[in-house]
């Protein structure tokens, strides 16, 4: 079974995207800050979905599933104050979905606070601190209880999606030259994952929770990295990414990784964009002395083609490790992806497909299965007012295994759960976004 916590690197790599963005910003509301007492800069949007679920629970062809409709809220807030060149920021997020069927209690209400401090010291010296707590959830049927039924969530006490709690903060240091030729960074982070405890006297109960503390873990992040601004079309990235990262439970599952990347920003003729960070990791498991080492590679590569200035292609693919649920070896993902991005008759109306085919094998591990997942989305959006866009997409996920059913055991091999692998889950949705 496997946990879906992404790496450091793969949360590196986001943030860096981020700051890249291409022509599909036409389909992004257009900022509208207001300026409050005392110069406070305050900004925010919502994000309203209506939408249809065939199968809430990621539930296999062999077992019920539930369908229902579903409204989904997403607040954004963001309070900007500056003081010379320094910037403080604070943001919330939030995620309310409410499921229209009493038969489903997969309701939640997810919240993002988040602070950051940029500081600015003399002409060269930059100083970043972000502190973050989000308060999540992992759906019924993914992650820890990927391949259950209706059955064992009620067995097992999972009577609605299980709550997260995830802490992060980050000290960044910055030399940025003036003359724009590069920036060397050096970074400190610390994040913490923390499950909802749902401690009951009943055996079965008891055993699953105990299977989910086990997956609570705490990381320390060392990061070093140059940025080389070698013209105005390219940039070349080199890191060091040192994680450190303890299981609070079950200490035989620590890791520690270090990850070596290389990466190149670069615009081409003006019409091709390449996006690459190509990483050699290695990997050690401490604390299991029959654990091989791992050593191999980590890649996320994004080209993206515009022929013409109102149409884009994008080819991308990207791999990583993961932890197990369980004691010993690895998971290795790997994706590939194409998405098509087209604007109709003006900067108002576009659409965009996408295709992703990924694959997760377990290594290292009797009997491991390979799961393969297809993703395919369609989306039409309509830019009414820069402040609103209307948008209706419709996605479909299938789900498989080299394996009909899987197996993994809980709290220290007292108990055996049976996987029942593979599903089909299709959501259509229609979104109005409003910038307030």
């Amino acid at each position: 079974m496997t946990l879906r916590t992404k790496t450091a690197l793969a949360s590196n790599l986001i943030l860096l995207g981020f700051s890249l963005l291409s022509g599909s910003a036409y389909a992004y509301l257009t900022p509208k800050p207001h300026i409050g007492p005392a110069g406070l800069e305050f900004q925010s949007n919502v994000d309203i979905d209506y939408g249809y679920d065939d199968n809430v629970n990621f539930q296999s062809e062999k077992t019920p599933n539930v369908t229902s409709d579903f409204f989904n809220l997403k607040p954004f807030l963001k309070l900007e104050g500056k003081h010379n060149a320094d910037v403080y920021t604070i943001e919330y997020l939030g995620d309310y979905r409410q499921y229209q069927e009493d038969v489903t209690s997969d309701n939640y209400d997810d919240h993002t606070v988040r602070f950051i401090g940029a500081w600015k010291k003399g002409l060269n010296n930059d100083l970043l601190f972000t502190i973050e707590n989000v308060l999540g959830h992992e759906n019924r049927g993914e992650g820890l209880t990927d391949g259950l039924s209706a059955q064992q969530f009620q067995k097992y006490g999972i009577d609605d999606v299980l709550k997260t709690n995830m802490f992060n903060t980050e000290l960044r240091y910055s030399i940025d030259k003036q003359d724009s030729i590069g920036k060397l960074s050096f970074a400190a982070q610390y994040k913490e994952l923390n499950y909802d405890d749902k401690e009951s006297d009943d055996i079965h109960k008891h055993n699953f929770n105990q299977y989910i503390k086990d997956q609570n873990w705490s990381q320390t992040t060392f990061t070093i990295e140059l940025f080389d601004q070698a013209s105005s079309r390219t940039r070349f990235r080199y890191s060091i990414i040192s994680n450190l990262r303890d299981y609070e439970e079950d200490s035989q599952k620590n890791t520690n990784e270090t990850f070596f990347v290389a990466g190149i920003k670069t615009q081409q003729t003006g019409k091709t964009t390449i996006d690459a960070n190509i990483a050699w990791l290695y990997k050690t498991f401490p604390n299991q002395s029959d654990s091989q080492d791992f050593g191999g590679l980590n890649w996320d590569i994004d080209v993206a083609w515009s022929p013409v200035r109102y149409s884009t292609f994008h080819l991308f693919t990207d791999q990583s490790v993961e932890d197990p649920t369980e004691v010993g070896g690895y998971v290795l993902n790997t994706k590939y992806g194409t998405r098509w991005e087209h604007f109709w008759w003006s900067n108002r109306f576009s659409s965009e497909l996408g295709f992703n085919y990924e694959t997760s094998a377990d290594k290292e591990k009797n009997d491991g299965k390979t799961t393969t997942t297809t993703d395919a989305t369609a989306k039409l959006i309509y830019k009414f007012r820069p402040s609103i866009i209307f948008e209706l997409s419709y996605q479909q996920i299938i789900d498989s295994s080299d394996k009909e059913f899987d197996d993994f055991t809980i709290n220290n091999s007292a108990e055996t759960v049976i996987q029942t692998l593979g599903y089909d889950k299709s959501i259509i949705m229609f979104t109005t976004k409003v910038q307030i």
